[in-house]
């Protein structure tokens, strides 16, 4: 598909220009997609994870496509002179995904339930298009270009307004009949607990998300009182316990803003709790490791096509 000219709004991030093809730089490179409650982002990185150029809106409430459609239409007008075209999408999109049929739908987006993204792009970039949810492309990067370079099994969670993860074993990431194997979000941390979005009781997102946090607590996340941090460390550890326990995994990486912003206090709960609750021989030396680099959503959704 040839796309129109044009340029890029003002805020477009170019990490790279057509200069550094005279200098023999590598251009194997993909389209990014990054689908977020709060923002589609889009951009060109290469096989080196690096960003070439990135570009990013607020989601709307409607007409997300249309909006979503020229992001990447704006990303590949912005291509530097010489650049060729990319070799494949990688999208990422919190989940639930569906990705046999394709289909995605993101909590908090309502205008798009079921919705054929994958056939959507493949029309509109004619490329072959590599579809996940945010949880398994933030796995996939981090033993890409992360710190679990070399771990053969771990867990992986990202905690922002909603919970995202992923799981490898044994060097295979597991994936599951739609594509969200590992996926802690609905595990029950509360039995009878608190209403969680998706209609059950006691649900681990509806305890520590930051749209859940702040909801219920009408503060905002750096102003979380102290059995507010509490609680969340110790929620989040029944979670972690329960799933180490299943998949037999020690190592686990914790990232996201709701970790960043309740920092220490969060990370103290969460290893007082685990002391209690992961007590099988099997589990000793649980591993709960913070990533010193934070990987960009954008690459992590690259990494599904370029690793």
């Amino acid at each position: 598909m040839s796309f129109p000219a044009g340029r890029t709004d003002a805020d477009i991030d170019r990490e790279t220009d057509a200069d550094n093809a005279s200098a023999g730089r590598s251009f194997d490179h993909v389209l990014a997609v990054a689908i977020e409650p709060s923002r589609l982002a889009a951009g060109l990185v290469d096989a080196k994870g690096e960003l070439l150029l990135r570009d990013r809106v607020t989601t709307p409430t409607r007409d997300v496509w249309r909006t979503l459609e020229q992001l990447i239409r704006r990303i590949i007008a912005a291509a530097p002179p010489g650049l060729p075209r990319p070799r494949a999408v990688g999208v990422s999109c919190v989940g639930p995904v569906d990705t046999r049929a394709g289909t995605v739908s993101p909590p908090l987006v309502p205008a798009w339930v079921n919705f054929p993204l994958r056939e959507h792009l493949e029309r509109l970039t004619g490329l072959e298009v590599e579809l996940d949810s945010a949880g398994g492309a933030a796995t996939e990067a981090e033993r890409w270009i992360g710190e679990a370079r070399g771990v053969r099994s771990y867990l992986s969670i990202r905690i922002d307004t909603t919970v995202e993860s992923g799981c490898v074993i044994d060097g295979v990431r597991l994936s599951g009949a739609h594509g969200n194997a590992a996926s802690i979000a609905h595990i029950n941390v509360e039995p009878g607990g608190k209403r969680c979005r998706c209609g059950a009781l006691g649900c681990l997102e509806a305890y520590v998300s930051s749209t859940a946090l702040e909801a219920e607590f009408n503060r905002l996340l750096g102003r979380a009182t102290q059995p507010m941090v509490e609680r969340t460390g110790i929620m989040l550890a029944r979670a972690v316990a329960s799933m180490c326990a299943t998949l037999d995994v020690t190592t686990v990486f914790l990232s996201g803003n709701v970790i960043d912003v309740l920092g220490d206090p969060l990370l103290e709960a969460l290893h007082r709790e685990l002391a209690v609750r992961s007590r099988l021989k099997s589990l000793q030396g649980l591993k709960i490791i913070e990533p010193h680099e934070r990987i960009w959503p954008l690459v992590a959704a690259a990494s599904l096509a370029l690793n």
